[in-house]
């Protein structure tokens, strides 16, 4: 048989002077199948041959379509039971001839588990053109598409991505240590959210084998990384010509022993310019610590970020300038895989104006509606429209602008018809209103600073990445804080992969990655947390959504510092900051076994799907297996 011998002569390697000839029979026999080839039309304007089978699913490449066929040919019998109640798909010829929309069940996990998954004109492969969409191809009909997606097939295909990716990583020669690309046991493709036990069995105590033991300074950091080398001797000095006022060596802690004869203390590195004489209010000391060979601790900071790819696309810093809508990158042309509201698998909607996909239930659907569907996050909050112009140069009415705090869309034509100014796309953040307008402006002028608590030598801090080269020292600085914080979430949780980017879920959102995939847009998240002799000890990651809700995804405290009321001091300070910023309620994912103390000890109570339905236009982090819980946060008003 032709489609059996080709199948064979690629299972061997697909090499050899047969194998044109095979591939053309193999051709042949599928149209003669009922079969059909045509071409499709991505987004960015290139064209792929497509193989369509007489049910209607669609397949990127001829050996998929092969061995589908075979599958076919040999699958028992559907039980018709199972069947009752469903809609009788159409041929595709019949689809194109009649014109009208119908549902799609196609899958997501990959083409050679069954296909296509889309292009953004809102149909799967019969792309048509959709009213104020620049996505849409060029053919005169289109469909709706549902997206099947079971768990059994899922998990098989996240298997064999797992043991591809262990196989990827066992065989390069990139470090571990590298938080880009973590190769630890404990890393899945899964996205399954799992606090770290601090005992527990032998491949657990195998994991936490790796934490970081010392104290989470920058000193620490920088030994770690290798730029500091331990037992370092350091001295201060207010510029590099003058003598030194005090002199230290690095502890393996990371502090500071002084070596004056004040009895040995250790000291943080502000604590050590202040004890030589440089005043407790200086505002980088670490530029005035010198090494032996010169170096200042603030150059070593900024060896440090530029080793992490400095303010780049490695390490996620958010750009300053304002974020228009564009076209979606060819990575993220197929769509998502996963549902953007609880982060699970099923029969899914795809949104036409965005590569989101979510289960009908979790945006308040029964059906697949006719016609275009638009998520609610692809929605001017001014007009609800979803048209848009694509940003390629040209600023018009119909380019989408988002809000630097909310995050909410707005036209450009819509902003400038309330009485605002915005003829081009603004050099920095750009703010819908005056709540987000003050909301952001309260945030960025805590970033970097130290507030005391109610716990003495506790203080509580907020920090963000930046992209700002003119202060490339002063980043540095916060890289090195958010370095710490990094760690603090690794000691924390089980390190959790991200399988559509295939990078460190906690990394992208200490460093704010940003993407065109909303669910995985980590721009606007700040780290907050508890700082005691100059360590992180406390850390959590916060995005304010304007005043209407606040999202906590990740928090956690480290080992050596619970049962000591640190998480409890952290929500004070934290809820105390929202009730001043007006924010009304705080979400966070609460895994089963951190329920009970969520909703008992901290005042937190499960969502609603009306609750969720409330904040549908906000793209709140969820995980698998947890359950989303809100508080209304007491007292909120403005500042």
């Amino acid at each position: 048989m032709d489609i059996a011998e080709y199948v064979e002569f690629m299972a061997g390697g697909g090499r050899g002077p047969r194998g044109d000839e095979l591939r053309r029979r193999a051709r042949e026999h599928l149209l003669a199948s009922g079969w059909t080839l045509y071409k499709f039309a991505k987004c960015d304007g290139r064209q792929e041959l497509r193989y369509r089978a007489p049910h209607g699913a669609s397949y990127i490449s001829l050996i998929v379509a092969c061995k589908k066929f075979q599958l076919f040919r040999t699958a028992p019998p559907r039980n018709p039971a199972a069947a009752r109640g469903k809609p009788r798909k159409r041929s595709a010829a019949a689809n194109c001839s009649s014109g009208k929309e119908i549902a799609r069940v196609i899958s997501p996990i990959g083409a050679e588990n069954g296909g296509r998954k889309r292009g953004f004109g809102g149909d799967e492969d019969v792309c048509g053109p959709a009213v104020g969409n620049p996505f849409a191809g060029d053919c005169p009909t289109r469909h709706r598409k549902v997206r099947r997606v079971s768990a059994l097939y899922a998990d098989d295909a996240l298997k064999k991505y797992a043991a591809k990716k262990r196989k990827k990583a066992s065989a390069s020669p990139q470090s571990s240590a590298s938080p880009q690309s973590p190769a630890s046991p404990a890393a899945s493709p899964s996205r399954v959210l799992r606090p770290r036990p601090k005992d527990g069995d032998k491949a657990q105590a195998a994991a936490a084998a790796c934490q970081p033991t010392r104290a989470r300074t920058i000193l620490a950091v920088l030994m770690d990384k290798k730029i500091l080398p331990p037992t370092a001797k350091l001295s201060y000095r207010r510029t590099r010509d003058e003598p030194p006022a005090k002199q230290g060596t690095v502890t393996a802690q990371g502090t500071i022993r002084c070596a004056c004869g004040c009895g040995g203390k250790a000291f943080t590195v502000a604590e050590f310019a202040a004890h030589a004489g440089g005043g407790c209010g200086e505002e980088r000391p670490s530029a005035s610590v010198y090494l032996n060979d010169g170096r200042s601790l603030s150059q070593c900071l900024v060896q440090l970020m530029r080793a992490h790819g400095g303010s780049s696309r490695a390490t996620g810093s958010p750009s300053p300038r304002a974020r228009l809508k564009r076209r979606c990158p060819p990575e993220l042309g197929d769509g998502d895989w996963v549902c953007s509201v609880c982060a699970d698998f099923g029969d899914m909607l795809l949104c036409d104006c965005c590569p989101s996909t979510f289960h009908h239930g979790c945006v308040g659907l029964d059906a697949t509606p006719q016609g275009e569907w638009f998520c609610p996050s692809c929605r001017c909050a001014a007009c609800g429209s979803s048209e848009f112009e694509l940003a390629d140069g040209e600023f018009t009415d119909k380019t989408v602008i988002y809000c630097d705090q909310c995050e909410r869309e707005y036209h450009a034509g819509c902003v400038r018809g309330r009485g605002d100014q915005l003829e081009c796309c603004p050099e920095g953040p750009w703010l819908c209103g005056h709540d987000c307008s003050n909301i952001f402006q309260r945030l960025q002028g805590l970033v970097g600073r130290s507030m005391p608590t109610s716990v003495e030598g506790v203080t509580f801090t907020v920090l963000r990445s930046t992209k700002l080269p003119e202060e490339e020292a002063m980043a540095a600085e916060e890289h090195g804080k958010l370095c710490s914080a990094f760690d603090v979430l690794h000691e924390c949780f089980i390190t959790l992969i991200e399988p559509q980017t295939r990078t460190d879920l906690s990394h992208d959102i200490v460093f704010n990655r940003e993407s065109e995939l909303r669910r995985l847009n980590f721009r606007g998240f700040y780290v907050v947390g508890l700082e005691k002799g100059g360590e992180l000890i406390t850390v959590g990651t916060l995005r304010v959504y304007g005043k209407k809700v606040a999202e906590l995804p990740l928090v956690g405290t480290r080992f050596v510092h619970r049962r000591q009321g640190m998480c409890r001091l952290l929500f004070n300070q934290l809820e105390k900051l929202l009730g001043e910023l007006g924010v009304e309620r705080l979400v966070l994912p609460a895994v089963p076994e951190l329920l009970p103390t969520w909703t008992g000890s901290f005042g937190f109570q499960p969502m609603s799907h009306s609750d969720k339905m409330e904040i549908a236009e906000h793209t709140v982090m969820c995980f698998q297996g947890t359950t989303m819980c809100q508080k209304f946060i007491a007292d909120a008003a403005a500042p």
